[in-house]
């Protein structure tokens, strides 16, 4: 009779996440999978309280604000005895600019100047200009209008011309 009231609820069991293949439910990253930055000061400090000092490196994690878990401390630590550095490196890669900040200003300036003027006709003059974009061969329409939201100039005729 226990067998089969335990074996009619896992029946009815509504799963909440996904269904993992020892039989159990995943339920997402929660709190474990949170990922947090940890400063290069804090960094230091976490170095120095378990190399020079002595403590665990759940002992140390505990002691700075934010606490910092026990295999974060971990990874420093082996950054700092392998390449004995506690900074975080630069972020590096990934696709250039196109505009430079002078380049994104001139654009805004085309547009403020003639202000019905379309992204089709920006494309022209950009394209043109050799003086101020000597080093723009193409650009799209869809980055001339990203520059123009971030800067803060996405007027109705430039957002909303035919294309």
């Amino acid at each position: 009779m226990q067998e089969q009231e335990i074996g009619q609820q896992r029946g009815r069991r509504r799963g909440r996440g996904m269904r993992l293949r020892g039989g159990g439910f995943g339920r997402g990253r929660g709190r474990r999978g949170r990922r947090i930055r940890v400063p290069d000061e804090i960094r230091a400090t976490l170095v120095d309280h378990v190399l020079n000092h002595g403590l665990t490196m759940a002992e140390a994690g505990g002691r700075v604000q934010p606490n910092v878990g026990r295999t974060t401390v971990s990874s420093i630590i082996q950054t700092f005895r392998r390449e004995n550095r506690t900074a975080r490196q630069v972020h590096r890669g990934g696709r250039g600019r196109i505009f430079t900040p002078q380049q994104e200003m001139a654009i805004c300036n085309i547009v403020v100047e003639n202000n019905a003027i379309t992204l089709r006709e920006i494309q022209t003059t950009i394209l043109e200009d050799n003086d101020k974009f000597a080093n723009v061969q193409t650009v799209s329409i869809s980055t001339i209008d990203r520059v123009l939201k971030k800067t803060a100039h996405a007027h109705e005729t430039a957002i909303n011309c035919p294309i």
